[in-house]
């Protein structure tokens, strides 16, 4: 059976029609960095690849929150450290000498001065800010001033939290209400007006005296209890910072495992991405080849004739 030069012909532009068609897809995907271009190409995959991304955009999402956790934990950490300074140092201090016996009447004004400035800085540490201007210990009412000019607490009554993992949801600050024992019989802004207004009593009797002495300890007192609240308070920021670095490093590493495969599914692994180099260079090798064997056809005197 005689095979026809316009058979021979037609077969070698189909050959070479899909061989350019074939490498145009390669090099397609290969400028596209990945195999799977539409739904299409593998419907299973393409369902798969959008689990994997919808799951990758939940854990940035966590991250941010996490970020977040730490930014406002690590202010309140710093925060606290301050006020716990306060506290063990120049209150404490100063409560103690306020009941020195050898202590005058100007002597004691001067220490009711003296805790008067130590007052308004806890205050003003009670009253701080976040990066936003946002006070830390109002809870959930963060743009009302927790602590007033009389130390009455203003702020919320419910302490701030943050979804910072699928399963996990923690505290993020505190409130002033806790900060400062606030509405307490160791309300500690309270306890300390009542020892400045006892130190500027004058002190003219052993009644007095005592009187004065009985409410710088019962101030002494309630200052300790605070420092201990406080210790507890600064205790649970250290552990949910713990447990937010552990659980950034859980998630990297979680992280890593599913880019890893949705790289698999799309294709653009690198295993994939070699796999298409060699796809390519082989339909480069074949697009050559049936150019040649066309362009030598082409030549052929038979061309000249219809078979």
């Amino acid at each position: 059976m005689r095979i026809s030069t316009y058979y021979m012909y037609q077969h070698n532009i189909d050959t070479l029609s899909q061989a350019m068609t074939s490498g145009n897809d390669i090099y397609t995907r290969l400028s596209a960095g990945q195999t799977l271009l539409k739904p299409s190409d593998d419907p299973a995959g393409a369902s798969e690849a959008v689990s994997w991304q919808t799951a990758l955009a939940d854990m940035d999402q966590y991250d941010t929150a996490r970020t977040y956790a730490q930014d406002a934990l690590s202010q309140e950490d710093n925060t606290l450290s301050s006020i716990t300074n306060l506290l063990t140092g120049n209150l404490s201090e100063t409560i103690v000498a306020g009941g020195n016996g050898a202590y005058s009447d100007q002597d004691r004004q001067a220490l009711a001065t003296t805790l008067s400035g130590i007052r308004s800085s806890l205050r003003d540490l009670g009253n701080s800010r976040n990066s936003s201007g946002r006070y830390l210990f109002s809870g959930y009412k963060t743009g009302t001033e927790p602590f007033a000019q009389d130390g009455s607490y203003h702020g919320g009554d419910t302490a701030m939290t943050q979804k910072v993992s699928d399963s996990v949801t923690m505290q993020v600050g505190d409130t002033g209400q806790a900060l400062f024992m606030s509405g307490s019989d160791d309300d500690l802004l309270a306890s300390i007006d009542k020892a400045i207004d006892a130190l500027n009593k004058p002190v003219a009797s052993d009644e007095d005296r005592q009187s004065l002495k009985e409410t710088l300890d019962s101030v002494n007192k309630s200052v300790k209890n605070n420092i201990d609240n406080l210790g507890k308070i600064q205790a649970q920021v250290g552990t949910s910072l713990q447990q937010l670095e552990s659980l950034g490093f859980s998630a990297a590493t979680q992280k890593i495992t599913l880019e890893s495969r949705l790289q698999q599914t799309v294709g653009s692994d690198p295993d994939t991405q070699i796999s298409l180099i060699s796809q390519s260079k082989m339909a480069e090798f074949a697009l050559s080849s049936s150019m040649t064997v066309f362009q030598t056809m082409q030549k052929m005197s038979l061309f000249n004739f219809v078979s």
